[in-house]
């Protein structure tokens, strides 16, 4: 195992890397350590990356350390301090996971370990009852979870109190840097941490984060069971060609502690993994028993839940969103145009070719959607952009989101779009019959590249 280790310098960290340390020739493990510099203390955030530096400098590991502006990342992402601190985080730990994996590292040989203890389960989930969370929440944080790229993320520590892990780095003499500001009632965390945690000790039960973890623990395993459950609902429910889209009929006599994350599945596909509330899954619920066959409700971060007749479908609405970003129109020669087609077939990479010599001033094409008059040329002839999509059977609710390259009303392609049945328009759309390239004669063509 290839273990990439976030190593803050504080007494957690600093635990889990002795101990991996200790454990990696036995075990065959290589630990990556990193270090973020998030730049909240001037100075002694320096001073922490200086200190992980040469604690892994001294044990033969090789550090790796990030300076991210965190204030700024906040101001950016319009999020918390803490929230932006986080994201810096996990950037970090991935960027370093997806290098491994690029030089040759098997995904499923490779994790990210985090340090977080039994003190930080029992805040985390204090934290979530004052929210208002559901059983799910309930279950604080896991063991082991799937993170980007199936690469997991590990929390060896999660059953350690923190006086035991302050116990064992005096033991080893390891002398971890203390974060002073962890000790001020600043955030929501720190305040559980150091007010609220004393006073419920103090005044209600003297094992109170024991007795929340056990609770942390029987929630883990009811809503594993619940989640199987959903998994399997949703199986029977999910339209064979399209995995954000759901079949009402099947869900009509699901328990709704089911339905309701079967819902949640749907939206982790579509995308909306995070911040998903209660209010957001009724809402879809309430679509799904609505009389309209066109109902819809408009969710969190531009996702939107809209019913079809006898489909739900949980899409990002991208109305607003620029259909040319993304998207770059070059020009070249027949002799340059062989050279690039070929190394971006190699890349991945999606494009379409049209002859010059057809379009006659490139200036004039645009990347747009569709609009009334629009038509495309297929060989049974001339056919309106509306006729199109309706053969294609795109809900009409997705047509104007679907990008065209066109001259005036006369499309030269439709581009490829996740709101296709079709797997082939899907994966490269549907291209004029009358504006087609031909490399080996000497013209212009016109290339229109993802970049």
């Amino acid at each position: 195992m290839h273990i990439v280790l976030g190593l803050s310098g504080g007494p957690d960290s600093v635990c889990l890397f002795n101990v991996l340390m200790e454990l990696a020739e036995d075990m065959n493990l290589t630990i990556h350590p990193v270090h973020v510099n998030h730049k909240f203390r001037p100075g002694a955030a320096e001073e922490d990356q200086r200190y992980v530096e040469e604690l892994c400098r001294t044990r033969g590991a090789a550090c790796r350390s990030f300076v991210v502006d965190c204030n700024e990342l906040a101001r950016t992402f319009k999020m918390t301090s803490e929230e932006a601190g986080r994201k810096a985080r996990y950037d970090a730990f991935f960027t370093v996971a997806e290098e491994l994996a690029a030089s040759g590292t098997a995904r499923e040989d490779i994790a990210v370990a985090v340090a977080q203890n039994a003190g930080d389960q029992c805040e985390t989930i204090l934290f979530r009852i004052l929210r208002g969370t559901g059983t799910d929440g309930l279950a604080g944080i896991a063991y082991k979870r799937a993170g980007e790229g199936g690469i997991s993320v590990i929390r060896p520590l999660l059953d350690m109190t923190r006086s035991e892990i302050e116990k064992y780095c005096e033991d080893c003499n390891l002398q971890p840097r203390i974060d002073h500001t962890n000790n001020e009632a600043v955030y929501t965390r720190n305040k559980i941490r150091l007010e609220l945690i004393p006073y419920l000790t103090e005044n209600f039960n003297s094992n109170i984060a024991e007795t929340i973890n056990r609770l942390g623990a029987i929630a883990a395993e009811d809503s594993d069971f619940l989640r199987q459950e959903a998994a399997k609902v949703y199986q029977s429910a999910v339209c064979p060609d399209d995995e954000c889209a759901l079949f009402t009929a099947p869900l009509a006599d699901v328990h709704r502690a089911i339905r309701l994350r079967v819902y949640n599945i749907s939206l982790t596909k579509a995308g909306m993994g995070e911040n998903v509330t209660m209010a957001h899954l009724e809402a879809v619920d309430q679509v799904r028993l609505s009389e309209s066959p066109s109902a819809e409700a408009q969710l969190a971060g531009g996702y939107r839940v809209s019913k079809a007749y006898d489909r739900l479908k949980f899409y990002r609405d991208e109305a607003g969103i620029d259909p040319a970003a993304g998207w770059e129109l070059r020009l070249m020669s027949g002799e340059e145009y062989a050279g690039f087609a070929a190394e971006a077939a190699e890349r991945g990479r999606i494009w379409g070719a049209f002859s010059g010599s057809a379009v006659g001033n490139p200036e004039k094409l645009q990347v747009r959607t569709r609009k009334d008059g629009d038509y495309i040329l297929l060989g049974s002839g001339k056919k309106k952009l509306q006729d199109f999509f309706v053969d294609c059977k795109v809900p009409k609710m997705y047509r104007d989101r679907i990008p065209v390259l066109a001259l005036g009303s006369t499309i030269l392609w439709v581009m490829p779009s996740a709101y296709f049945t079709n797997q082939q328009y899907q994966q490269k759309g549907r291209f004029s019959a009358g504006f087609r390239a031909d490399f080996e004669k000497a013209e212009t063509i016109i290339v229109l590249e993802q970049k």
